[in-house]
């Protein structure tokens, strides 16, 4: 089928042959995105269907919410930057107004197509209910899965929500909107996202100009597998920082013997603890938050993916360790809070249970385990609530590392517990036009460092180019600077 459309695009040109489609492209009508000072244009309702089994040929349609943010600058390239957000379920379409102001020079001068995959965002999000306490004592109760099943199962199929077939989506889409072969598309993704769009590669090359990698995941990372050992040297290397800093040194003098002592005193006795809670009126009450060792151990991840929380760490365990847990306590509440807005957990299980946990192994997942804080909590956890989920059987060639000689610009901070430095190595040894920068300093996310423009600046001469050949990614990397460590919250 590919080679016969090849040979019709040549014939009869693109405008015909997408005309031949018994799906028109997508209406695009003018709208406005919050963050966003310019006009966007926004897919009407209807306009963005695609199959829910796409296998099946028929049944269920599901409408994608689209958005595409025009170039603010001439001349305007004809190969737009397409968005893979992170999650997985995390909202391509919301998140575009940051990656303008994240990446000004390098989207000056192409549209950016944002495209909310199937399962989240404005895309028939497959939310489950879940609450800050329940977030923090464990990854998702089976009771709570069984019962999000059976309501999200009376209208959806929920085998069909798998990288492959997201992927497909934005593919179709696309060659709807007339990008097909020999008019390209630049790849852009972050987290979850890289995944998807090392799989949109593999599965549609010819499609595929750039693709630039924040933070990368593995096909093969079989989360949760690494979290704990992950974790535990994102843990070390701030603690290591911290004691090469003489501020943090003399304030925080063992990191690692403060946590010790916080999750030892937690797992004998969960703390009830003072919080604030701000609602929507941003009006605050206090509330009494039950602190478990887990939610503790669970907060001390999530400030490890960002740089201005790994650095307030010291100061917070060195509180909590001397009977003050008030702000540990309210950055769990204020983080989890968060992190349970940022993707539906129904699209998660979907894509997880499927292309990871179908794929870990108890005893080496034990054995990674084995000496970290995190424990095997996380591996267990998700375990369970995978058996509840009617997750797709993947094959076990998904997990075949991606090959191509696409060129590929990849972003990988040092710290990053979830996604480190060491896969991005991995992935670009099968990708050979491929150029790692690591950024000093960087957690899963990089925003908030001194001198990290100049990411900008190296991602819009790779655009322009083509190739990550002939960068000067060192130059950038240099500029980098660490945050300094938070020793007082005065």
């Amino acid at each position: 089928m590919r080679l016969l459309a090849a040979v019709l695009a040549l014939l009869i040109g693109p405008a015909a042959l997408f005309a031949l489609s018994p799906v028109p492209p997508p209406q695009m009508k003018p709208c406005r995105l919050p963050g966003l000072e310019r006009e966007a244009r926004c897919g009407a309702s209807g306009t963005s269907r695609v199959l829910e089994n796409r296998t099946a040929g028929n049944g269920r349609w599901l409408d994608l919410r689209i958005a595409v943010i025009p170039a603010s600058g001439t001349p305007v390239e004809p190969d737009p930057v397409v968005y893979f957000e992170g999650g997985p379920g995390g909202s391509a379409v919301d998140s575009g107004p940051g990656l303008i102001e994240e990446f000004p020079d390098a989207l000056r001068h192409r549209d950016l197509i944002l495209i909310d995959i199937r399962g989240a965002g404005g895309s028939g999000p497959l939310q489950c209910p879940k609450t800050e306490e329940s977030a923090l004592d464990s990854f998702m109760d089976p009771v709570m899965v069984r019962s999000c099943r059976e309501t999200l199962a009376r209208d959806h199929d929920l085998s069909q929500y798998t990288t492959d077939a997201i992927v497909d989506d934005v593919h179709e889409l696309l060659s709807r909107m007339g990008y097909h072969y020999y008019k390209k598309v630049n790849l852009l993704a972050a987290s979850y996202g890289t995944r998807a769009a090392l799989v949109f590669l593999r599965r549609h090359p010819e499609m595929v100009r750039t693709i630039h990698l924040h933070s990368v995941l593995p096909v093969d990372g079989r989360v949760p597998m690494h979290l704990a050992p992950h974790t535990q040297a994102a843990f070390d290397r701030m603690a290591a920082a911290c004691a090469a800093e003489p501020a943090c040194r003399a304030a925080f003098p063992d990191p690692k013997a403060d946590l010790e002592t916080v999750l030892k005193r937690l797992e004998a006795k969960p703390a009830e603890v003072p919080v604030q809670d701000k609602d929507q009126k941003t009006r605050q009450t206090t509330r009494i938050l039950r602190l478990s060792r887990n939610g503790a151990a669970q907060t001390v991840r999530y400030l490890l993916y960002r740089p201005a929380g790994a650095r307030s760490l010291p100061l917070l365990l060195r509180r909590a360790a001397s009977g003050d847990l008030v702000p540990l306590a309210q950055t769990a509440w204020d983080v989890t809070g968060a992190m349970l807005t940022s993707s539906p957990s129904g699209l998660y299980l979907s894509v997880t249970c499927a292309e990871d946990v179908a794929f870990v192994d108890p005893a080496e997942a034990a054995r990674l385990a084995a000496g970290t804080f995190m424990g095997d909590l996380r591996v267990r956890q998700q375990t369970a609530a995978c058996a509840e989920w009617p997750a797709a059987k993947v094959p076990a060639s998904f997990l075949e590392p991606v090959r191509s000689s696409v060129p590929v610009l990849i972003y990988s901070g040092e710290n990053d517990p979830g996604t480190p430095p060491e896969w991005a190595e991995r992935v670009a040894q099968t990708l050979p036009r491929s150029r790692i920068l690591t950024v000093p300093g960087g957690a899963h996310v990089f925003y908030g460092l001194p001198g990290v423009e100049c990411l900008d600046r190296v991602y819009s001469d790779f655009l322009a180019r083509g190739t990550a050949e002939g960068l000067d990614l060192e130059t950038c990397r240099k500029s980098i600077r660490p945050l300094p460590f938070l020793t007082s919250f005065e």
